[in-house]
């Protein structure tokens, strides 16, 4: 069978077009390191001084690319003059024959530039079979796994052939059966329609385990590693049996991948376990300058209680304000099948919608796209029709939906409001209701989940673009067991609906009173939203009206 990539150059040749040629691009992951990440990383494996006084050093970057990771060590070395009197063994893997023909070539001319005696072992292949014989083998580990998730795209078959396009599934298919065998610990709790192994994460993992127990490893990664629940068993392997030296944040906006808008982390780690997890942490701005750098202590304790979810992208003192709230019980918790809990989920799939809509049915549709912050932007027109899929219960409720903006760059990520029974909403939205109809109460919530405070803690569980419910479910909600703080929320919400459009101030200070929150603590916390405006923080921190 063809492998992937002479599959799609075989395509690529008849045909100029740039879908095609990004699709092989695509496939052998050429997002190359931005030299600003490369660097961090270099310093962090040097810093970590695991090397130091050693006669030989075997390194390897099992993802090479061009080799410019190896030759930024390499070159870095030099200029500090570490290990002036060690031999270097330097191994290169690749699946990419023209990229690892590059890379050799690259480091043999730095070696030279250098006057530094290498011995290279340059060998093509599948990188993520090759490596089970080399674990444990290298004294310095440094790469850059390809990102992509092993599924295929509709979009991507369809600039194939029909036999390429078998061809391409075939090869995909085996290989997620492979990694899967391979590298347990990577793969996600769940997939879906039988996919979802991430070559990210069983890189990680294989760069990991390639590390000599006295060894260090630097990687790159989207920065979901740190936070993602699907892969919880991998991160707590790595915290748990590692210890890591170094870690830095890069935003989106910082844009260090052409055509890849993500945000991503270098790490550098070393086998072994660590009493106390206390990495020197470097956060990166969108304008690529150093925002913060500091040392981030956690305790085991304060890790677990967040599911080993790291929020590394807020500053020291920032984190500082989630043990405020630690002892408040979480979105999740609400919920529960007595008579005043909480019902959370989604409602309709709207695979296929427009075939089950029409003019007459007791139910309008409602998308994501029509609701906004407090407020319904395009009022449902369309029911679904008597004849279409099963209406759930919680169409009859008074309920709060909510729907996620995906570019973590916006001022607001969450958008949610209010929506009477006789409504019935697509999976774009999730929707969530009490069962004794409390409708107060389920205003006051909708005040919290609408809030700065609530999405500052959604921020620290939100893995991908999009707002899960398993991330909502994690955030702390204050009591609402407060009569007048209930009455005083559903006052202001019942304005917000109104189309009052100061109401919403009140409501965030409310909500930071309730949180527990001083003023100093308030404005914070604002400070982790950089799109709010100097006239919004003004009106949200008035000097004469602190944050009790």
């Amino acid at each position: 069978m063809l492998q992937p990539i002479e599959i799609l150059n075989h395509s690529a040749q008849d045909s100029t077009t740039r879908e095609k040629k990004a699709l092989i691009t695509k496939a052998m992951g050429h997002f190359y390191t931005h030299e600003l990440a490369g660097h961090q990383l270099v310093n962090g494996i040097l810093h970590s001084s695991v090397c130091n006084n050693r006669l030989a050093i075997r390194i390897i970057d099992p993802f090479c690319g061009d080799g410019r990771l190896v030759c930024w060590l390499l070159e870095t070395m030099v200029a500090n003059g570490d290990w002036q009197n060690s031999t270097m063994e330097i191994t290169l893997w690749d699946i990419d024959e023209a990229a690892l023909y590059l890379a050799e070539e690259k480091v043999m001319q730095v070696s030279q530039k250098l006057k530094l005696p290498l011995l290279v072992n340059a060998s093509l292949g599948n990188t993520f079979e090759r490596a089970l014989n080399y674990f444990g083998q290298f004294d310095i580990v440094i790469t850059n796994p390809p990102w992509e998730v092993l599924k295929p795209d509709r979009r991507e078959l369809d600039k194939l052939t029909k036999r390429e396009a078998q061809e391409y599934i075939n090869w995909l298919k085996q290989q997620d059966k492979l990694l899967t065998r391979l590298y347990p610990l990577s793969q996600p709790k769940r997939k879906f329609s039988g996919w979802g192994t991430n070559l990210a994460r069983c890189g990680t993992e294989l760069a990991l385990r390639l590390t000599a127990s006295q060894g260090a490893c630097g990687l790159v990664s989207p920065a979901s590693l740190l936070a993602d629940q699907m892969t919880e068993k991998l991160r707590h392997w790595i915290l748990s049996d590692h210890v890591i030296h170094e870690l830095a944040y890069y935003p989106a906006e910082a844009k260090l991948f052409s055509k890849v808008d993500q945000s991503c982390i270098t790490l550098v780690a070393s086998p072994g376990q660590d009493k106390q997890f206390s990495p020197m942490l470097t956060v990166y701005n969108r304008q690529r300058q150093v925002q913060t750098r500091t040392v981030l202590s956690l305790s085991r304790e304060e890790m677990e209680a967040n599911g080993l979810i790291l929020p590394i992208h807020f500053g020291g003192e920032q984190r500082q304000l989630f043990k405020r709230w630690r002892t408040l019980p979480t979105f999740g918790e609400l919920e529960g099948r007595d008579s005043n809990a909480l019902w959370a989920g989604r409602e309709l799939d709207e695979t296929g919608h427009k075939h089950f809509l029409g003019n007459e049915g007791n139910y309008l549709f409602l998308k994501g796209r029509m609701i906004q912050r407090f407020g319904i932007v395009e009022q449902p027109i369309k029911y679904v029709r008597n004849d279409g899929p099963r209406i759930p219960p919680s169409a009859n409720y008074h309920r709060i939906a909510w729907r996620d903006v995906s570019r973590p760059s916006q001022k607001r990520r969450l958008h949610a409001t209010l929506i009477p029974p006789g409504w019935v909403t697509g999976n774009s939205l999730h929707v969530a209701y009490f069962r004794d109809c409390d409708l107060e109460r389920l205003k006051a919530l909708l005040a919290v989940i609408n809030s700065l405070v609530f999405e500052f803690q959604l921020r620290v569980y939100l893995a991908t673009s999009h707002i899960s419910l398993s991330s909502v479910r994690k955030a702390r909600i204050p009591p609402l067991t407060d009569y007048q703080l209930v009455a005083r929320l559903a006052k202001l919400v019942d304005q917000c609906l109104a189309g009052c459009e100061t109401s919403w101030i009140e409501i965030e200070i409310q909500v930071a009173q309730a949180y527990g929150l001083e003023r100093n603590d308030f404005k914070l916390l604002l400070s982790a939203f950089d799109k709010l405006t100097q006239a919004e923080i003004n009106a949200l921190l008035p000097q004469e009206n602190e944050v009790a």
